[in-house]
């Protein structure tokens, strides 16, 4: 298993960038290791042009938003973001001679599209899941993905806030799930439905142990790593269910599950009768998106994926809205 790399921050902006991360925690922000590696990396970028004084300028913001060059609008976005923010944060503190990138310069826009799994390519997949080899190094692997997609693609959860579900927060009894502080500092309970009882109940059964504290607890203590179960779901899963990957290698991935979700409950809302727009809040609060924004891309694409609602005279709206990663 590969050793993560300890995070020591280094130079003129060293106890900037500690306080900053302090300051960020307090404020109710979760900076996981792959976001303090990625402010690691830009404290290293920061060294190389200055090793005593304190100092960003347009030349070091734009060399640095450089080294994303190449990769996806969203990435990039991501680099923009994160050295603005920091250097807003280090001019609040009184220091002068910091460039802060203009706001507007972050706008950027994505052509990146979901993709959004049939009924037929879901059953594939369960069938997949029902079919996984096990090995008696880890006698629950079957049941730990069996349960993990059908609950992923039963409620719409993100598969951070799904390995983050403690003991405690999954009421067996009364079929809810309670998500702490997620994605925009946002938590939620989150009804459940019997098919995904079944499964959580049949799970905790089987694999449960006294010392656990998560509910998907990983083998050796703690939480399970989320690339781990991303890349089996992948590149394991996926294939096994006879589901290739796009050309372009932009999904179908684990997160298409969410969309998943999202499209076809509202296809179901739609058919029973509901106006698009009065399910939309709905759908919104169950997902944890703090305002509809985000959740109106899914009209377009539960239209382009099932004819028969725009056949049906319904209003679909032509742009896609929010963020496609929400």
């Amino acid at each position: 298993m590969k050793t993560k790399e300890e995070i020591v921050y280094t130079g003129a902006f060293k106890e900037l960038f500690e306080g900053y991360i302090a300051y960020k925690r307090s404020l109710g922000f979760n900076l996981e290791y792959r976001e303090q590696r990625q402010l690691l990396k830009l404290n290293r970028h920061l060294n190389r042009y200055t090793t005593d004084n304190v100092k960003i300028t347009k030349q070091m913001v734009d060399e640095y938003i450089m080294t994303a060059h190449g990769l996806s609008s969203s990435t990039i976005h991501s680099y923009e973001g994160r050295i603005r923010q920091f250097a807003l944060y280090i001019r609040n503190l009184g220091y002068e001679n910091i460039y802060v990138l203009p706001e507007h310069h972050i706008k950027v826009t994505t052509d990146f599209v979901p993709y959004i799994f049939s009924h037929e390519e879901m059953k594939a997949i369960f069938k997949a899941t029902n079919e996984l080899e096990v090995y008696p190094s880890c006698p629950n692997s079957r049941i730990f993905h069996q349960t993990i997609i059908r609950l992923l693609y039963g409620t719409g959860m993100r598969i951070s806030e799904v390995l983050n579900l403690k003991i405690e927060d999954v009421d067996l009894t009364n079929n809810l799930l309670i998500v702490y502080e997620s994605k925009g500092n946002v938590s939620r309970i989150i009804p459940f439905d019997e098919c995904v009882g079944y499964w959580l109940r049949k799970y905790h059964s089987i694999a449960f142990k006294t010392r656990d504290t998560y509910f998907f607890e990983s083998r050796k203590g703690g939480k399970c790593n989320r690339c781990a179960v991303k890349n089996y779901f992948e590149n394991r899963i996926l294939v096994k269910a006879g589901i290739p990957r796009r050309p372009d290698n932009r999904g179908p991935r684990l997160h298409d599950l969410r969309h998943t979700y999202a499209c076809h409950a509202l296809d179901k809302m739609i058919k029973s009768g509901m106006d698009p727009f009065c399910a939309l809040p709905y759908l919104s609060t169950y997902l944890g998106h703090k305002g509809i924004e985000s959740t109106e891309k899914y009209l377009r694409l539960t239209a382009e994926r099932f004819d028969e609602i725009t056949n049906s005279g319904h209003f679909i709206y032509e742009e896609s809205l929010g963020d496609v990663h929400e």
